[in-house]
């Protein structure tokens, strides 16, 4: 569970939080809300719903974010066979990052700002592309591109 409470300045504007799908469901990198900071407000959500920063257009913003990480629930059979399901659809390019999705560049028509970090996307795994994928291997590469049966 993440708790994000804006906390200074109310001389900032944009600087939102998109939120997306659930970590492993088809839907995982669709847009589903996008929530606006307010001064002395907070929200609260499950890491595992993909979300992510926009940028801040005017001004600066002070917020408290507080992680909570279940170390036990991590080790558990349970966690580690999680799958993921197939995506029906390439994603909202608000619902992309540099950092983790293979198809960044396919998705958001531009170059990674960091390119080294290539190597390392992971999203979708190969089981999980949605029909006419185009991206990296990442993390994948070498890997047997299994995908489950329709």
């Amino acid at each position: 569970v993440t708790l994000n409470v804006c906390l200074g300045s109310d001389s900032f504007e944009a600087s939102g939080l998109t939120f997306c799908g659930d970590m492993g469901s088809a839907d995982h990198r669709l847009r589903s809300y996008k929530y606006a900071h307010r001064l002395g407000r907070a929200v609260m959500h499950l890491g595992r719903r993909r979300h992510g920063a926009d940028d801040i257009t005017k001004g600066h913003r002070l917020n408290l974010i507080m992680w909570n990480y279940n170390k036990e629930f991590r080790a558990s059979p349970e966690f580690r066979a999680r799958s993921f399901a197939r995506e029906g659809s390439p994603p909202d390019a608000e619902c992309i990052s540099y950092t983790h999705d293979r198809d960044y560049e396919a998705v958001s028509g531009v170059q990674r700002p960091a390119p080294h970090l290539a190597s390392s996307a992971w999203c979708p795994p190969p089981p999980a592309e949605y029909d006419g994928f185009v991206g990296l291997e990442g993390r994948w590469a070498g890997h047997p591109r299994r995908r489950p049966a329709p």
